[in-house]
């Protein structure tokens, strides 16, 4: 049963918080940083970016469970997440179906507008953040970087707008 008048909860907006503190210490390194702390602070901005993609989905779904679902339901559907999945655009509409086949046509349909933007920004921030994770060659720069902070705000407002639990 959700108990709090509070949307998005503190978990959600510490989660935001953090990300866009990261965000602002990225965008203001001085010109005399080195390219070795540049491209480390890069891969590591990306890395931190798709983790906050997974866990504001995961707390927007476990949030909207907790809301809409009896107890059982609720713990239920809590034992699918925390595994960490990766955000890809055809896995979250398939997750985003499960709750809601109206809600998945319109994530789809945000995933396609201008061109597919969105999908081809989430597909390569997942690409990247696992070629990271990795120890592969991942071919990120500062710049880019900063540039997928915007695809992954549209993609978790989306999801923080839909499953508002109130």
């Amino acid at each position: 049963m959700w108990t709090t008048k509070d949307w998005p909860t503190r978990e959600i907006v510490i989660i935001q918080q953090s990300l866009t503190t990261l965000e602002k210490v990225v965008q203001d390194l001085p010109h005399s940083t080195s390219d070795a702390i540049n491209g480390s602070l890069a891969r590591f901005l990306v890395v931190r970016i798709c983790g906050t993609i997974e866990q504001i989905i995961e707390q927007c779904c476990k949030s909207y469970l907790l809301s809409k679902s009896d107890f059982r339901s609720s713990s239920f559907g809590h034992s699918f997440f925390g595994r960490g999945a990766n955000p890809k655009p055809t896995a979250l509409i398939t997750l985003v179906r499960k709750f809601d086949p109206l809600w998945a046509e319109e994530l789809e349909q945000l995933f396609l507008d201008d061109d597919e933007l969105l999908h081809r920004e989430i597909e390569f921030l997942v690409d990247r953040r696992n070629k990271i994770a990795h120890g592969l060659n991942e071919g990120i720069g500062v710049r880019k970087a900063l540039d997928l902070v915007r695809p992954a705000e549209i993609l978790t407002n989306w999801f923080i707008e839909r499953f508002d639990p109130r």
